[in-house]
């Protein structure tokens, strides 16, 4: 399958149009990664935001800690899009893995351009943030009780 084909499966495009699935898929490039190569690094700077479409990535801490793993569909490095600040984990490929990468900007000039598209995306990654906080939270929770 082509990147438009496998972007479809993301949650980051849940409720797009096929055009603007394919407005979303023109601003991305396809990127293959060998399994425990990294692909985003802790303290670097985010400028992009990927789309696991095959394979599956681990995220960990600096300290080696895997807080996440994520299959297809999932979207990461998507903070990248709401300010230029330092990644705040690793991602590596766990197997082979095939990614679609978009620059903030290009993603945010796309999201200004056509704010129908740009409500939906940002809802979707809204949910997947909210997601992300209430499970570290219960992760939080779960650390504090056994002290």
């Amino acid at each position: 399958m082509g990147l438009l084909e496998n972007l479809r499966h993301s949650y980051l495009v849940e409720g797009l149009t096929n055009d603007e699935i394919a407005a979303v898929a023109s601003v991305a490039d396809e990127m293959s990664f060998a399994a425990d190569e990294d692909i985003i690094r802790e303290g670097e700077l985010a400028t992009e935001i990927y789309v696991l479409l095959e394979g599956k990535v681990r995220v960990t801490t600096s300290t080696g800690e895997i807080i996440a793993r994520l299959g297809p569909g999932a979207v990461f490095g998507e903070l990248a899009l709401f300010q230029h600040d330092e990644r705040t984990a690793t991602v590596t490929a766990d197997s082979a893995a095939v990614l679609a990468r978009a620059s903030a900007s290009s993603l945010n000039a796309l999201i200004d351009s056509n704010p129908g598209a740009g409500v939906k995306v940002l809802r979707n990654l809204g949910k997947t943030l909210c997601q992300r906080l209430r499970s570290s939270n219960v992760q939080l929770e779960a650390v504090l009780a056994s002290l």
